[in-house]
């Protein structure tokens, strides 16, 4: 049984709207955007050009200063536009999605075959890596850095949050494979709610499953390394977000970039609060 941890500070805010646990149908739209400032730390050399065809995990930009970390594109498609700003600084790199989708081809992988560094090199190669937030400061992960434990957590606490459990569902093969990955690199620890139920969430393997109990900011993963494993002078942890692991898992099951995430559309204006499923970088 998972080790439960209780919290008594914070605060939990009921706002209306929360959403339906159920999918509507959402227009997929014609141009996505990837935005290098979202990604901290990164300093982007872009490496395609207006009017280039690119796949779908095809490299947009590159980290001056780690150029093993690349950033891919979600979707096949023309690049439109290479926004710069003052002092030609890269605002955004726009993809028009093409009507048949391209990918590329990274191949199938068994993980429990794989050292940590053959992991690493895939996600490297994929531009998944670029999703591991090294702490302190929360930048974009030093693949060079050898963190003590790499952290998940699997709910959020923050008001109208989307429910992982329901985010899961159907995807739990995925889920695995992407935490099974994640163990090659450093010892792996899932958060989880004592609310959440699902096996694959409280039987997870090769992880250290912690349950979390009370109100928010317990789901933050911030105060969960504060309660397992405080990072000391000179130490480093990765962590990234649940349905991200989802992603590693597809790229080994499927040899495929596919950035597909749930999106929750809540709150008090919306007329039927519930989940849409859209690619990172949807305009």
């Amino acid at each position: 049984m998972a080790n439960v941890i209780k919290l008594h500070k914070g605060l939990n805010i009921n706002l209306k709207g929360k959403p339906a646990q159920e999918f509507f149908d959402v227009k997929q739209p014609d141009i996505y955007a990837i935005v290098p400032d979202d990604f901290h730390g990164v300093t982007p050399k872009v490496v395609v050009k207006e009017q280039e065809y690119v796949m779908a995990g095809g490299t947009l930009f590159v980290d001056k200063n780690h150029p093993e970390v690349k950033f891919v594109s979600p979707v096949s498609g023309v690049v439109t536009s290479v926004e710069r700003g003052e002092r030609r600084k890269v605002l955004s790199i726009s993809v028009a999605a093409a009507k048949e989708q391209d990918y590329e081809e990274f191949g199938k992988k068994d993980v429990s075959t794989l050292t940590g560094e053959q992991v690493k090199a895939a996600l490297l190669e994929a531009g998944l890596f670029s999703f591991i937030i090294q702490r302190p400061y929360i930048v974009v992960a030093d693949p060079n850095a050898k963190p003590k434990g790499i952290f998940v957590s699997a709910f959020d606490t923050n008001p109208l949050a989307a429910d992982f459990e329901f985010v899961l569902k159907g995807q739990e093969k995925d889920f695995q494979t992407g935490l099974d990955a994640l163990a090659k690199m450093a010892k792996t620890y899932l958060n989880i709610s004592v609310e959440q139920k699902s096996p694959a969430l409280t039987n997870a393997k090769n992880v250290t499953v912690t349950a979390f109990d009370g109100p928010n900011p317990a789901g933050n993963v911030g105060v969960q390394i504060n309660h397992i494993s405080p990072i000391n002078k000179g130490e480093t942890v990765w962590t990234l977000r649940a349905e991200e692991v989802i992603f590693i898992g597809r790229l080994f099951n499927t040899g495929r970039v596919d950035l597909t995430r749930t999106v929750a559309l809540a709150g008090s204006e919306v007329k039927k609060p519930a989940y849409c499923k859209l690619k990172v970088g949807a305009c």
